[in-house]
């Protein structure tokens, strides 16, 4: 698995090109974005999604967990997209997950779309954070924003870096977005959309390809 060694707060991380942030010292994944289920809230609007987007994570993770050897996964908001109706098949694929990976401590910063319903729908064993989750060096959350009490790592925005060539042509990837007191990580989930971002002072920026993790020039 592609890996970019990164130092932060005088931790020693890993980026993933699958979109998740490792932190060894600590056994944990994280992630965040995943937003499982929202090809099923586009087929209810009449708009029809080919299957398997949301499994598709959920095999993305457990191979994240394997090639870990995590012990905590956590999800920086949005795990679901909606509240889920019975038959959604992503919800027996989760159960499933969680029992592939019996001893696997899951944690959830609840984000906008992990609606109280649909907390009570999914598996019981996922706990949920409504407030910011404190695991120094870092405040753990899902909107972006500073906090006194540590550097704050969060998802939300789906951070995207356009690369452009001088002949015009641009591409845009996913990234790891790295601010003075805060740090938004892509988002992982297979189904989603991007927000391009523009790199401030100061800000380390990091693009994921299929098969690499790269950090591009800083801007001091």
């Amino acid at each position: 698995m592609k890996s970019l060694p990164f130092e932060l707060q005088g931790e020693s991380l890993l980026l993933h090109a699958d979109r998740a942030l490792s932190w060894p010292r600590r056994k944990t994944v994280l992630v965040a974005d995943v937003h499982l289920g929202k090809e099923h809230v586009f087929a209810r609007q009449g708009v029809p999604i080919p299957a398997g987007p949301s499994e598709n994570s959920l095999e993305r993770l457990a191979t994240l967990i394997k090639a870990t050897a995590s012990e905590r996964l956590i999800v920086l908001g949005d795990l679901m997209h909606a509240t889920p109706h019975s038959d959604e098949s992503w919800m027996a694929s989760l159960t499933d997950f969680l029992n592939q990976h019996s001893s696997l401590e899951m944690i959830v910063c609840a984000g906008n779309h992990d609606k109280p319903a649909g907390q009570q729908r999914i598996d019981h064993r996922i706990r949920w954070h409504t407030e910011r989750l404190h695991q120094p060096p870092f405040v753990l959350q899902h909107h972006p924003g500073e906090d006194k009490s540590g550097y704050a790592l969060a998802g939300h925005i789906h951070p995207m870096y356009r690369l452009s060539s001088r002949r015009s042509h641009s591409m845009r990837l996913p990234a790891f977005w790295f601010g003075r007191r805060c740090g938004v990580l892509p988002a992982f989930g297979s189904f989603t959309g991007g927000h391009v971002i523009t790199r401030q002072q100061g800000d380390r920026v990091c693009l994921c390809g299929p098969q690499a993790v790269i950090e591009i020039g800083r801007r001091d």
